[in-house]
């Protein structure tokens, strides 16, 4: 008999969820970009991005995280993205190839500011025994 392996989901991801139907949106991604779960995103004109820590302006503000993967390598796609309320699988975030630890750091920060916080996966937050 076969082991079984769960796929790899949006729970992966998302560890808490605030509120269904407030946490997650349905929004557009650019074009040109097959992008992976767990995707940090920034929000540039009311679209999201993959995070470019060396842009401008929002380009490099981390706003979101991708919940699924979604192909728009043909043009601007639908895709669920984790605006707010939310404790994200540290562990399970995918960031720019070269991006700084500085640079981490500051991307983590500004998730947290719209309540999107970076735990790694089994964190329980310092609870006393």
């Amino acid at each position: 008999m076969g082991t079984y392996v769960q796929p790899y989901s949006i729970a992966d991801v998302l560890t808490v969820e605030v509120a269904q139907g407030w946490t997650k949106e349905t929004a557009v991604l650019v074009g040109g970009v097959a992008y992976v779960r767990g995707t940090v995103l920034a929000k540039v004109s009311g679209k999201y991005q993959a995070l470019d820590p060396a842009g401008s302006g929002d380009a490099k503000v981390a706003a979101g995280v991708l919940g699924d993967p979604a192909d728009a390598t043909a043009g601007d796609a639908q895709g669920l993205v984790i605006a707010r309320g939310a404790v994200v699988n540290l562990d399970a975030l995918a960031w720019p190839a070269g991006i700084t630890d500085a640079q981490k750091a500051k991307a983590l920060a500004d998730l947290d500011s719209r309540g999107i916080v970076a735990r790694p996966r089994g964190f329980d937050g310092g609870t006393p025994g």
